[in-house]
């Protein structure tokens, strides 16, 4: 079983926040995303809701509507990591903090060393930006940290095999809250330049110790290069909503839907940039009804499978999304749908 690094080999101290040490060279890494979790008894206005979504969203249900779902996907998959891609709750629904106690709790009892980063509903819960990172940097077996860039929750994790450093995540707050009780938090949408050169120098510091080892980087708002990608590989076929394989023919190992139409955080491309730094993978959230993954110039781009029965999704389309690591640096990425039975609260 993976476990966090404590005592940090000589030759690799210092390289990355946080180190993961798995007991093969091909670890397997699951993606949840925008559990968006409500407690609708914590709504702050009595017609926030319907009746129907006080019911559906009631505070006894998120077992059924989210727990018992990550159960059966973390089952599924025996991930040597997980990765949480922000949106872990709708914050307007959790002023008390109970849900994301619940939630950290139950990711923590998995024994498996587990990533989150902040989406943009997460900062809008009363408890507060210092409530919430003390909260994840002291959950079991999380391994956020706070960071020192714009945001919070930047930091890097290292993926260890004996004295090998096998591959790099680089954890991202994307911004975007709206409605945080702390107007600092009213940042646009977007990877701030400090956040790149944080990277870069992590990277640079990688490089001249350990070789070109591979990265990923996670975080919640889409940036430029996924409508990019997106565009210029199948919007001249069908500029509409579609999926890749059923009417508009997938390349290049591409799959999943595109569902919803979305806006990106930044204003250019980080194609050049996650180049640059050996990022051949970026994996996002944000969007419920999107999750499609392309490779555009050498760098897979994917939207990871919404998690939980909350807010709005497609039907038959609820899950995590699993990224399986080879030996030689590679990695494969696949859907993994929940086994759990769910009723749709609307008409998909």
């Amino acid at each position: 079983m993976s476990r966090i690094l404590t005592n940090v080999p000589a030759s690799l101290e210092g390289l990355c926040d946080v180190l993961v040490e798995v007991e093969t060279d091909c670890p397997r890494i699951l993606q949840l995303t925008d559990m968006q979790i409500i407690d609708s008894a914590q709504r702050r206005t009595p017609d926030r809701i319907s009746e129907e979504e006080i019911a559906y969203w009631s505070t006894e249900r998120a077992k059924e509507n989210c727990y018992d779902h990550i159960r059966d996907l973390v089952a599924q998959t025996h991930p040597d990591l997980i990765i949480v891609t922000g949106d872990m709750v709708y914050g307007e629904f959790d002023d008390s903090g109970r849900i994301q106690r619940e939630f950290s709790d139950l990711l923590g009892s998995f024994g498996i060393p587990w990533a989150p980063v902040f989406g943009n509903h997460d900062n809008e819960s009363r408890m507060g930006i210092d409530w919430q990172c003390a909260l994840y940097t002291n959950a079991p077996n999380s391994l956020f940290q706070r960071g020192n860039c714009t945001g919070n929750g930047n930091y890097s994790v290292g993926l260890v095999h004996g004295e090998r450093l096998l591959r790099v995540l680089y954890m991202l707050d994307s911004h975007g809250c709206g409605h945080p009780a702390n107007e600092e938090l009213k940042l646009r949408a977007g990877i701030y330049p400090d956040q790149l050169a944080w990277i870069e120098t992590a990277k640079e510091a990688i490089r001249t110790r350990c070789g070109d080892a591979p990265a990923l980087a996670a975080y919640h708002i889409p940036t430029p290069e996924f409508a990019q990608a997106e565009l210029e590989k199948y919007g001249k076929e069908r500029t509409d909503l579609y999926t890749l394989g059923v009417g508009v023919a997938a390349r290049d190992g591409d799959f999943g839907a595109k569902y919803e139409k979305y806006r990106c955080g930044g204003e250019a491309s980080l194609i050049p940039f996650w180049k640059r730094v050996g990022v051949d993978g970026v994996f996002i959230g944000h969007c419920h009804k999107n999750n499609f993954s392309v490779l555009y110039e050498g760098v897979r781009l994917t939207f990871g499978l919404k998690t939980g029965a909350y807010d709005y999704y497609t039907n038959g389309q609820l899950g995590a999304t699993l990224i399986r690591t080879a030996s030689d640096g590679s990695f494969e990425v696949s859907h993994v749908t929940t086994l759990v039975p769910y009723e749709p609260l609307f008409p998909m």
